[in-house]
Parts: structure tokens; sequence; C-alpha cells
């Protein structure tokens, strides 16, 4: 089969969203919330044909990871390895993983990212200069500041040194960082978008006794807004906070977390991973190819696109995956053809000629081609 309707996998995470994800799949509202729907071959989330894993309809597995992300509340600060750290890391494991014990690794693959914002989109996302970091530090917790930070170095040099303070200083800067947010007093929100101290005022609420909730002033607060992409380097300490979006991946499931979770926090490999220099994510680039609308980024292993009103032409030389955020679609391979309604995926196996018709809007996950 050159084009086949697949069904994703539906995560149910703390942080998601009870209402976005059914309601642009079409189904019933869930008490839990529903936080990712995963579209490729992962063993962690494999789409089906039918009843049957797409990977055995097509005899490999996906390069890229397609999933629609619907966040109600901040993911875990984490980062992701780069190809090298990744075989490294899970060879390293091969042991551990044996013996069912506690591992970082879930694949030996990179795991880089772009994710293109379908409503506003707060984020976090790497480490600013550091004369700035300190400034923001001084301001919202000057007594910790100068009890347990005043001598440090570089960003890494503070963020271990936050991690490494006992339980009861930790609180103590929590404490701090928690009543100066109240003290000023500043708007949460511009807009659908969080202020930098409503990043703070959030992470504080949802974790609490978390060293991590400080991190937000040493990071960048990124804003963006619907039709606009930020790309993630593996090594860049991240966290999405508010909004949805479709996100596209390396097909890889390895996070290292770095705070704001109850989940485990390997310190040691994280930091191994980490860019702790200043780095500030560019705006994506969009080129239009054929009418396609593509975001450019820098990785070989995939590319998300955009098409809006009208017929397009797919490459032949890329495996593909459609799926329809507004309207309707049409899918069509010589004499065969496929209607997809909003929210429905459609899979296009390279070495096909394919059209896509689409009467309102549809995102599309591909390997990289221009």
């Amino acid at each position: 089969m050159a084009i086949m309707k697949i069904k994703g996998v539906v995560k149910e995470y703390a942080w998601g969203n009870k209402v976005f994800l059914p309601s642009l799949l079409g189904y019933e509202a869930s008490d839990k919330p529903q936080a990712e729907y995963w579209m490729g071959t992962h063993p962690s989330g494999e789409a089906l044909v039918g009843e049957v894993p797409l990977s055995e309809i097509i005899g490999r597995r996906l390069p890229f990871l397609f999933k629609v992300l619907a966040i109600d509340s901040p993911l875990s600060l984490q980062c992701h390895p780069n190809k090298v750290q990744a075989k490294e890391g899970w060879k390293k494991e091969e042991e551990l993983r044996a013996r069912g014990e506690a591992h970082n690794y879930q694949d030996d693959n990179e795991k880089a990212e772009v994710l293109c914002a379908l409503t506003p989109v707060t984020a976090l996302c790497g480490f600013k200069e550091f004369d700035s970091a300190v400034k923001c530090l001084n301001e919202y917790i000057p007594l910790s500041f100068e009890k347990y930070l005043k001598e440090k170095k570089d960003s890494k040099d503070l963020f271990l040194s936050l991690f490494a303070l006992p339980v009861s200083d930790k609180l103590s800067v929590l404490d701090e960082l928690c009543e100066n947010i109240e003290k000023k007093g500043e708007n949460k929100k511009e807009g659908e978008f969080f202020t930098p101290d409503g990043v703070i005022s959030t992470v504080l609420k949802k974790y609490p006794g978390d060293i991590g909730c400080v991190f937000p002033l040493m990071m960048n607060v990124v804003h963006v807004a619907p039709g606009e992409a930020l790309y993630l380097e593996p090594d860049t300490l991240h966290a999405y906070v508010s909004g949805n979006g479709m996100e596209l991946m390396t097909a890889s499931d390895n996070v290292l977390r770095g705070g704001l979770t109850p989940k485990r926090i390997d310190l040691k490999e994280l930091s191994s991973l980490l860019y702790f220099g200043a780095s500030f994510p560019e705006d994506v680039k969009k080129r239009e190819n054929n009418g396609i609308i593509n975001y450019m980024t820098p990785s070989p292993d995939f590319m998300l696109s955009r098409m809006n009103d009208g017929v397009f032409s797919i490459p032949s030389s890329i495996d593909a995956m459609v799926i329809v955020e507004k309207g309707s679609a049409e899918v069509m391979e010589n004499n065969e053809k496929i209607s997809l309604g909003k929210g429905e995926v459609c899979f296009i196996e390279k070495g096909s000629s394919v059209k896509v018709s689409i009467s309102g809007a549809a995102y599309m996950a591909s390997e990289a081609y221009v």
C-alpha cells in the first residue's frame, strides 16, 4: 500500500490538557490529562494500520517521530543526547537494562526536535548570558545569592551548586523566591503568553520544594506565536510551559531531566550532556516549496511542513505523514484515494506519486528533502 490511514497513540501525562486532543481527534474528553498524540514507529507508542503496527506493514522504522502536544502545565526541565552521546549511553547502560534497574536511555538515537505552535506557546529554552543570570538571581533571591552563589564563575557552577544544597537550604532559597515574587506583583501573563514572573509563579505552585523553580531565572523565556516554530538542539535545557503544538523529532524517547519533576534525575549524566553556555533559539525560517510551507531546521532526519487550502504534490523521495488540523483532505495515488477528516492521519510511503487536496489546514512530517 502506497497510502494508508493510520491511528496514533494518546499518552496520558500529568502536564497534559483534558480537552485539546479530544477536540482535535474527535473522541470524548477524559478525566485524565491527554498530553501527547504519537504518530510514528517508535516502540514506546507505535501507530497502527487497522490492528497492525505500521513498521510491520512498511518493513522498517521511520527516522522521525510526529506528535501533537497539549500542554496544560509546565513539563520537567530536560535535555536530550546527540547521536554520539545516545550511542555511548545506550551501550553503557546495557547491564542496567538487563537487570531491570533504573536507567536513562530508552534507545540509542539522538533527540532533536521542532515545535510549531497551534496556540500561543510559552517555553523555557537555553541559558541566559552569565551576567544576565546573575542579575536576575540577585534581584529575586538576593540573600540566597550572597550566601550560596556569590563566588560562582559560570552557569554550570550556579546550576550544580543549587542542586548540591542541603534540603533545608534549598527550601530557604525557594521561600525567598516565593516571597519576592509575591512582593513584586508583576503581571503573570501578556495576552496568552506567560511572563517570566508568571513562569516562576506557575512552577512554584506546581513543584513546591523543587530547586528547579529557581532555574527559570537563569534561562530564556520564549514565546512562540501560532504558525511559528521553535527548534531545540539535543544539548539544550528546556521545558514547555503552556500551549499546544505540532512536534516533530528524531525517533527517540531519550530524556534526561533537570528539575521540575518527581521523576528520576541523574545529575552527573545530565551535566555531561548539557550546553551551559548562553544560547537563545533563533526563529525557525520558513521556505515555500511548490506551495508547501517547510520549517527549516538543521536536522537531516526530519522536516515539518504546513499545507493550507489547495492541491499539493508530495515528493516521491520521502516517507511522510499528514494530519488534518482543520477541515478535511483527500490523499490520492493513481486510482487510490483516502479521505481524512479533522485529526485523521495518513502515511505516504516513499516511491509513490501522491497528491493531497486540502480544504483547511494540515501538517506534514517527513524526512528532510530540501
